[in-house]
């Protein structure tokens, strides 16, 4: 049969059960792109890939190479136009051109067309940095399983909130928050944000005020460390969130980095409590340049429980040293304290920071 599409829909379930590589299962994806892809899963669990070590060609765009850190394997991706800066959601990516911004699945290579960045009404002021206009990025569902996907994002000086929905022509700027806006997570239909204080905010972008900013809670005086370098945030199991802080991720005056530790809040969203937690049970974190996110350890993935795998997240960096950025990434006990490299080498580069990519297709 020349179209698999056409195939009965059990069947290509049970094909899709089968596939243990994550290369032969997104040519399956593109071979059945006409059925609901939402609905096929691989067996494999592993999202320990980030794109690194790209190279531009005028030719065939940008070479990237996804890097298995479990697996200790590369995959070669040949990515259209030149990919800048892009951070990560659900295994998509957001990159951006002078102007435009486009989602781009690195291993499909699929690609969708955002609107220009102009559409942000403090777009204008921001001439001279185009390339670092977009901070953060979280999609609510992935574009290949869902039409009604969002695509929500930190922008601007002060990281103000914004999003886009599939057949908008703009991007929709969210109300200003006074303070800056360090990471943005989509947990139970709503937008929350932890700004440089710890607090949490949230926005209802499904309800009737999808623009309107409200304060959830602040952390409880000297929960959070008096300097927070670096602010994390995700849902959590139970009707819960966690707030990572991460120490050490940027420039000193004497021109180092280098993260020295961890520490991991929770917040209960029912009754609003506070709490530092030293022990994720059976799930890993993983933080860097993209949207935050948790797995649970097993045989298949191989990953480590209670720990914290984490890429270079100093964007100076980038601009300071010869090669670029890239130095600062590994593996956190939380247990111990100790760090350790989840792969050999490193993956330096002036345009492209390391950043993982959740397996979703």
């Amino acid at each position: 049969m020349e179209n698999w599409s056409e195939l009965l829909h059990d069947l290509l379930v049970e094909i899709a059960k089968q596939i243990a590589s994550i290369e032969d299962f997104v040519s399956f994806q593109l071979m059945v792109r006409g059925c609901n892809q939402g609905q096929f899963h691989p067996i494999y669990s592993n999202p320990l890939a980030y794109a690194c070590r790209s190279r531009a060609s005028k030719r065939i765009g940008t070479v990237a190479t996804i890097f298995q850190p479990i697996k200790r394997q590369d995959i070669q991706s040949h990515l259209p136009g030149s990919q800048r800066n892009p951070v990560s959601s659900l295994g998509w990516l957001l990159t951006l051109g002078e102007l435009k911004a486009n989602l781009l699945h690195p291993l499909s290579r699929l690609q969708i067309q955002l609107p220009d960045l102009n559409t942000f009404q403090d777009y204008d002021k921001h001439e001279n940095y185009l390339l670092d206009y977009v901070h953060r990025m979280v999609l609510s569902a992935s574009p290949a399983a869902r039409r009604d996907y969002l695509v929500m994002v930190t922008h601007g000086f002060a990281a103000s909130l914004g999003f886009w929905r599939p057949g908008d022509a703009s991007w929709t700027a969210v109300d200003r928050w006074e303070w800056y806006i360090y990471d943005i997570s989509y947990y139970e239909d709503k937008l929350y944000a932890v700004d440089v204080h710890g607090s949490i905010i949230v926005c209802e972008v499904n309800g009737p005020n999808p623009t309107q900013i409200n304060l959830v809670s602040s952390p409880p005086d000297g929960l959070l460390p008096l300097r927070n370098e670096q602010l994390y945030l995700l849902g959590w199991l139970n009707n819960t969130l966690l707030v990572v802080s991460r120490k050490g991720v940027q420039l000193t005056d004497a021109g180092n980095y280098g993260t020295t530790t961890f520490q991991v809040f929770q917040l209960d969203l029912r009754d609003k409590k506070w709490s530092e937690i030293n022990n994720l049970g059976n799930r890993a974190l993983f933080l860097g340049f993209n949207s935050s996110f948790s797995m649970e350890a097993s045989d298949t993935n191989r990953c480590k429980a209670n720990c914290i795998y984490f890429t270079d997240d100093c964007v100076d960096s980038y601009r300071s040293f010869p090669g670029g950025g890239g130095r600062d990434m590994g593996v956190f006990n939380l247990l111990d304290g100790s760090i350790e490299p989840h792969f050999d080498g490193r993956s330096l580069s002036l345009v492209t920071p390391p950043t993982w990519i959740e397996p979703s297709f």
